[in-house]
């Protein structure tokens, strides 16, 4: 388990609050969503949980600090950002990305045999195996999109923390992505962020809503689901829950007037 207590994160210039006085327990083993508006926290919370930036309070991993464990928690935990991720790796090629995000568990300077029989593994479940040999300028943003989340998986981590992995994607890597994010949470736990409820309806059991840097509710799905009216809040606009091939799904109503406006 997750807990969180008295998250609050502060930037500066301007003493902007992006989380306020955040107290909550996240579980593992399970998809975990993280759904709000624009510049609601949802990255904040994410990067706050990996220990990439300063925040008051406390955030306790099974029980220990984060902030006793900052060696352990990069072996256990990943953070996936396509800009992130990227970063200084645009001029190389998606197989060097991949073996170089093996060395937290290298046993020394040089790929071995295992590193390079990993990687190859993760590429084949991921879809990415036709891409290994190109540079990352060159792929499309989703292509990109998938390319980082197996720069993750490569390094074996108990917890994986992915901020808005759907974006970029079409429908039908969409759908792959939530059937693959579902059957990797029978081995690692997954908290990711989302502005797609549609996404989240089908592939999260547990969700934390937040709006303007506070959170809002956080339940299993079922629970959600009685009190749509948090998502209306957070969002400002009117959701309704439908039923296609036995499964519930929210969707946001698309009207001439929003609900704030009313």
């Amino acid at each position: 388990m997750i807990e969180i207590r008295n998250l609050t994160v502060i930037y500066k210039p301007g003493d902007i609050e992006a989380l306020k006085n955040v107290n909550t327990e996240i579980p593992l083993n399970a998809v975990v969503c993280i759904i709000g508006p624009n510049a609601s926290g949802k990255t904040t919370l994410l990067k706050s949980i990996a220990g990439l930036i300063e925040y008051k309070g406390e955030v306790f991993v099974n029980g220990v600090n984060t902030r006793k464990m900052s060696r352990e928690l990069r072996r256990i935990l990943a953070y996936v950002s396509i800009l992130d991720s990227t970063s200084g790796y645009l001029g190389a090629r998606v197989i060097d990305l991949l073996i170089t995000s093996r060395y937290p568990l290298s046993n020394s300077f040089y790929d071995s045999k295992r590193d390079v029989e990993e990687v190859l593994e993760v590429a084949r479940e991921t879809g990415v195996v036709n891409l290994l040999n190109r540079s990352l300028r060159e792929l499309s943003a989703g292509e990109l999109q998938r390319i980082v989340l197996a720069a993750a998986l490569v390094r074996k981590p108990k917890i994986l923390l992915l901020d808005e992995p759907d974006s970029h994607l079409d429908v039908k890597w969409k759908t792959w992505l939530s059937r693959y994010l579902k059957e990797l949470s029978k081995t690692y736990s997954i908290i990711l962020s989302t502005h797609d409820t549609v996404f989240a309806s089908n592939t999260c059991e547990y969700f934390l809503v937040l709006k303007n840097g506070e959170l809002l509710f956080n339940g299993w799905k079922h629970e959600l689901y009685k009190n749509k009216s948090i998502i209306e809040k957070a969002y400002g606009v009117e959701y309704e829950i439908i039923e296609v091939n036995s499964s519930r799904v929210i969707i946001p109503v698309y009207t001439t007037q929003n609900r704030e406006d009313k």
